[in-house]
Parts: C-alpha cells; sequence; structure tokens
C-alpha cells in the first residue's frame, strides 16, 4: 500500500525486537519498513467500522457449530 504522502519517522527496537521483525518481514517477502507499517495498522482501530465491530468475535458459546444455529443463541430456542 503506497501513499504518496508518507511520513519518515524514526523508531527505537530492542536487538532481539529488530531481529525478530526483520527476520519475519523476509520470511513474509516484504520490507521491515512495510512490516511495521502493516503492524501499525493491525493495532489502530478501523476507520471504516462502527464501534461496535470491536466486539465482533468477542463473546464464544463453545459451540462450533453455533453459526448455524445464531437465531437460537439470540432469541433463545422456540418450545
Amino acid at each position: 500500500m503506497k501513499s504518496d504522502n508518507m511520513i519518515r519517522t524514526q523508531i527505537s527496537l530492542e536487538e532481539e525486537e529488530y531481529k525478530a521483525a526483520r527476520e519475519h518481514a523476509r520470511t513474509l517477502g516484504i520490507s521491515l519498513a512495510e512490516f511495521v507499517r502493516r503492524a501499525v495498522r493491525d493495532m489502530l482501530p478501523s476507520r471504516s467500522s462502527g464501534t461496535w465491530m470491536q466486539y465482533a468475535g468477542l463473546v464464544q458459546s463453545g459451540d462450533p457449530l453455533s453459526s448455524q444455529s445464531i437465531d437460537d443463541i439470540v432469541y433463545g430456542k422456540k418450545d
């Protein structure tokens, strides 16, 4: 995701953080800069979704098939 209005910045990492990030970027086939941009982007709240999206996936029923019976989960089982 290349942009013409990028701002160059400098960060400090511990040596182990730097080595791990550089290695992970290499395995992904991207630059260290792109790796850091993606990491920052992943930590920021989404601009396009509403605040309710922060709760998506937060509650788990324990039932791996719950998506098939969502109405029963949300509204309760019919008698």
